[in-house]
């Protein structure tokens, strides 16, 4: 691509990014939202966390319970929409985002975490409160569905039909607009010094395992999330502590840059001239958005395949999701390209990454990276699958089951594709990692516009349903544990005694 016209691209995207969409007001209102929900529920994330960990990766620990039957378990929507959520987004999303604001950017993901932890939980409580169940036993549900019961239907809204559109068409454009097979190219190039025409091929077999996974549908997609995902989550968080305890001085001193840049702005070299402290905030609530989905509507998706005693519960399981992608998953990669000085670089994307790793590893370390990129992107790519079937479920529910598996399954057999040609679009035109993020910056955008009005305009059915839960089903589990707890204490020690 033409250097002239590279840096008009640029710049265009860079306005509309963040001069339109992402603009400092709607940063801000989405911080706003945010925190109105965690008002409104009592600030249940932070008072509640116990027993947010409690009834979900708490739960791996303990005896497997009696569970409603359903095709999708609660730990496999959990592994699915995690897997969905940490992928790009937190190797070279994050990166970018660094590259782009400077490291304060990695404070304002965390704050957009914080109060986006109530914004998964609200989205999740409203899809399974309002998902469409049919004859064959599925279950279906996304922001969609709601404004359509809950807005359109309920209060009687039909201008909201718009909304509803809107989140859909922007969704079915996010999948198709996936980076998986870009990523993979970018990271195997830097790992293995490989050519053009090679990467290409091994972004083609990358889409050949993605074609193996989805023509299963979800449950293959969720059993195959359910055994990737804690094993690369564990593996990549070795790989980032391992950094973080080989140099803890610059470990402390990076910790102590985030908050210093937070408020006084510092761009990478290549970084955008004259940050200011709110293009730090929007790229940070941006980025923190893709990554960890919360506002955006999308991993409700999959949960709603789900069957539970209570929307609330399954709510629980996008409270830890955020937690976990942001709050631990982010904050490791943060630390590794700030420690080891690989964000000066301005490159940003998952070669920053590769940097940091070779900096703290040697020359395998790039080897790393592409094992990361490929299995992260490859939960990616199927989780979003997995949302794209509901997307296509929900344009076509009027019409007979046979006729709706017809659309599932030209889904199917053509989705992987066009990730691959897009990707290929952009790595053939030399398009840096910035620009491809920029884009994806974008895209996201529109959906989350749309259920900021929707989760603001039903936060009355969000408020009831949480309080309920917690009446209903929270506070009396917790009281009988407590019983429970006591009475063998008591037990053991009248056993004593005797």
């Amino acid at each position: 691509m033409d250097a002239t016209i590279a840096k008009q691209v640029e710049a265009a995207l860079e306005y509309v990014a963040w001069t339109v969409l992402w603009n400092k007001y709607f940063a801000i209102m989405f911080l706003l939202l945010g925190l109105f929900l965690t008002i409104g529920t009592g600030f249940f994330q932070f008072r509640r966390f116990g027993d947010i960990f409690y009834n979900t990766l708490g739960g791996l620990f303990r005896k497997n319970k009696k569970v409603r039957e359903s095709k999708v378990s609660s730990f496999g929507a959990f592994a699915t929409a995690l897997g969905g959520t940490v992928g790009n987004g937190n190797i070279a999303g994050v990166a970018s985002a660094i590259a782009i604001g400077g490291p304060g950017a990695l404070f304002w993901m965390w704050m957009a975490a914080l109060v986006g932890m109530v914004t998964k939980m609200s989205e999740i409580v409203l899809t399974q409160h309002y998902k469409q169940r049919y004859e064959d036993g599925s279950s279906y549900g996304s922001a969609a569905y709601y404004i359509q019961k809950g807005l359109v239907e309920g209060k009687g809204w039909k201008w909201c039909k718009i909304l509803s559109l809107i989140f859909t068409v922007m969704m079915i454009g996010a999948f198709y607009f996936a980076p998986g097979p870009y990523t993979i190219v970018e990271a195997l190039q830097s790992a293995f010094k490989l050519s053009g025409t090679t990467a290409i091929f091994c972004a083609i077999f990358y889409t050949g395992i993605c074609y193996v996974i989805v023509l299963g549908g979800i449950p293959r997609i969720v059993k195959f999330a359910e055994r990737a995902v804690p094993a690369m989550v564990i593996c990549y968080l070795a790989a980032g502590l391992l950094i973080i305890i080989k140099d803890l001085p610059a470990a402390i001193a990076g910790i102590k840059s985030i908050f210093y840049y937070a408020f006084q702005p510092y761009a990478a070299v290549g970084g955008f001239a004259g940050v200011t402290v709110m293009k730090v905030v929007q790229v940070g609530v941006a980025r923190s958005v893709y990554s960890n989905e919360a506002g955006w509507g999308s991993s409700p998706i999959i949960h709603a395949a789900v069957n539970v005693d209570h929307p609330g519960r399954q709510g629980l399981w996008g409270a830890m999701e955020v937690f976990m992608d942001t709050m631990v998953v982010c904050t490791i990669t943060g630390l590794m390209v700030i420690i080891t000085g690989a964000w000066q670089t301005g490159r940003g994307g998952a070669g920053s990454v590769g940097e940091a790793l070779g900096i703290a590893f040697g020359g395998y370390a790039p080897h790393m990276l592409a094992f990361f990129m490929i299995i992260f992107s490859l939960t990616t790519t199927t989780g979003w699958f997995s949302y794209l079937e509901s997307l296509i479920v929900y344009c076509v529910q009027n019409k007979p089951h046979e006729e709706r598996m017809k659309y599932v399954r030209f889904v199917r057999y053509t989705g992987p594709m066009v990730p691959l040609c897009v990707s290929m679009f952009f790595f053939y035109h030399g398009t840096v990692p910035s620009v491809v993020w920029m884009m994806l910056d974008i895209q996201s955008a529109l959906p989350v516009y749309v259920n900021v009005i929707a989760l603001t305009l039903l936060s009355p059915v969000i408020f009831k349903l949480v309080k309920e839960f917690e009446t209903d089903y929270l506070n009396p589990e917790k009281a009988a544990r407590l019983a429970a707890k006591a009475a063998a204490k008591s037990g053991a020690k009248a056993a004593d005694e005797n």
